[in-house]
């Protein structure tokens, strides 16, 4: 069963609860839930492409739960195995809970609970809607908050439209002891920071992530990237190679332990087995440092990569000079800001190494 299979995606349930650290002192929810059967067709589809996209994601990011039965765990395992009984009490308690877990200076907003299928398993999908201009919430006479479309259309999620935070929770109880360590529990997607809000998914989800090889792609060029600019003994042009050489393997999909690369590739630069050693100490603690984790993956060279490492930046000035760099080379940074002495830029180039 696929935790990102998203073909046949049904809503069976959904309710709207509150989250305004700014307005309330604890999470408004609602006492009934949304009757999926009279929603409004717009904003069922809103929902609907909500999950089917935050799934598709590149950023989201498969997880697992620290360890069984935490607070939200419990709640909805409990909502996919009994909704008939479960589904509204327990979407309040997980509202709660992340109340609890929001900062105070979080932007108001709202929280959509779905019991969804996608035909082979059901899931609990908490979504986290930030106040837009693009829909609101509002508690209507029956006693529910429901979701309210503020334009003729509905944008898809997007940075823009602040739809940004979203889990997918299977039922943990149908994965095994064995299979605890390496099958996924659930998704999460947070697309506000690089990386991602601790409180979302460490203080209210109480996970850790299951990184993919295309994740772990990422986290090996950046622990590489980090472990070269202070390498000793190695010169840039010896640094850029090592770089080109692990891309080699990205390129090629790969499967290889860091350890193992890492011996091959710096043999040739490090003829002290002492040095060569305490270099491959270094760069394995690196890589782990930045959320590598387990050191084992087939690479992928994802275009995250290709743009950070390996991309070029291009200036074109007026008075015709043409300045191209890679995006983040080994040590070197590109800095412009306003001239002191003209009303022009300037372009400072910083730490750079000349052929002679």
């Amino acid at each position: 069963m696929n935790i990102r299979e998203t073909g046949s995606i049904d809503i069976l349930r959904a309710i709207v609860h509150v989250i305004d650290q700014q307005e309330h002192t604890k999470a408004q929810k609602s006492e009934f839930e949304i009757d999926v059967a009279r929603m409004d067709p717009k904003v069922k589809d809103f929902i609907h492409q909500h999950i089917k996209l935050s799934i598709k994601n590149s950023e989201s990011k498969l997880a697992r739960y620290e360890q069984r039965a935490t607070n939200v765990q419990r709640l909805a395992n409990g909502i996919i195995q009994m909704p008939e009984q479960r589904f509204v009490e327990n979407t309040q308690f997980i509202a709660d809970w992340l109340f609890l877990a929001t900062p105070a200076n979080a932007t108001p907003g709202c929280i959509v609970v779905v019991l969804y299928t996608n035909s082979t398993e059901n899931f609990l999908g908490i979504i986290k809607l930030d106040k837009n201009d693009a829909i609101s919430y509002e508690l209507n006479k029956a006693g529910y908050y429901e979701l309210v479309p503020k334009g003729t259309t509905l944008p898809l999620p997007s940075r823009r439209n602040k739809l940004l935070k979203f889990a997918a929770l299977r039922d943990s109880d149908t994965i095994s002891d064995q299979e605890w360590t390496i099958k996924p529990g659930l998704i999460v997607l947070d697309k506000q920071v690089e990386d991602f809000s601790h409180f979302f998914y460490k203080k209210f989800l109480n996970a850790e992530f299951l990184l993919t090889d295309d994740h772990k792609s990422e986290k090996l060029m950046e622990g590489l990237s980090q472990y070269l600019k202070v390498a000793p003994d190695i010169n840039l042009e010896q640094k850029q190679r090592i770089m080109k050489s692990f891309k080699e393997k990205l390129d090629n999909n790969e499967e290889f332990t860091v350890e193992d690369a890492a011996q091959h590739i710096f043999s040739a630069y490090y003829s002290d087995p002492e040095k060569l050693q305490s270099a491959l100490d270094a760069l394995e603690s690196t890589v782990i440092e930045v959320g590598m984790g387990d050191t084992n993956l087939k690479g992928v060279m994802t275009s995250r990569i290709e743009k950070r490492y390996f991309g070029t930046q291009r200036l074109h000035t007026l008075e015709d000079i043409h300045v191209s760099y890679p995006d983040e080379t080994l040590g070197t940074t590109v800095v412009i800001e306003p001239s002191k002495y003209g009303d022009g830029e300037d372009i400072l180039i910083k730490n750079v190494h000349i052929k002679k």
